[in-house]
Parts: structure tokens; sequence; C-alpha cells
């Protein structure tokens, strides 16, 4: 076999297999981003959990909310009332 003709399959060879250990180390390198990402998610989701319980403590619930605008109505309209007798006295 001539030179010129060993030369360029091996040429070939070594250039497929630079394309494929790049390729390699490129998907490897996603790969970790990926995780990276990942975790980065996961630590935002539980901050954003705790964050959550941390608001909601101290905080009425919604039953106990209606109860409040409830009892702010009628306070109001005691008031209404009283003011009309007021007026009219």
């Amino acid at each position: 076999m001539a030179p010129d003709q060993a030369f360029l399959p091996l040429w070939m060879s070594f250039l497929i297999g630079l394309v494929l250990f790049f390729t390699r180390k490129w998907v490897a390198d996603v790969a970790r981003a990926i995780d990276s990402l990942e975790e980065r998610l996961r630590l935002l989701e539980k901050s954003q959990a705790e964050c959550r319980l941390e608001l909601a403590k101290g905080y009425p619930t919604r039953p106990e909310l209606e109860r409040l605008v409830e009892r702010l109505e009628n306070h109001a309209t005691r008031l209404t009332i009283l003011e009309e007798r007021d007026l009219a006295a």
C-alpha cells in the first residue's frame, strides 16, 4: 500500500476520533450544566416553599378574613344607623 493511500484513512480516523472526543466532552458539560440547573431549581422551589410558610404564619386564613369582613360590614352598618339617629336628633 502506498504511503498516500494509508495517510488518508489514518487522517480521517484521527479527525473522527477528535470529533468524538470533543462531542463526548461537550455532552458531559451539558449534562453537568443541566444537573446544576436542576439543583438550583430544587433549591429555589424549597426557598419559595419556606417563604410561603413564613408569610402564612401570623396571617389569618380565608375563613377568618371572611368573618372579619362580615364583622366590619356589621360595624359599618351600626355606625351608619347611629349617624342617622344623631342627625335626626
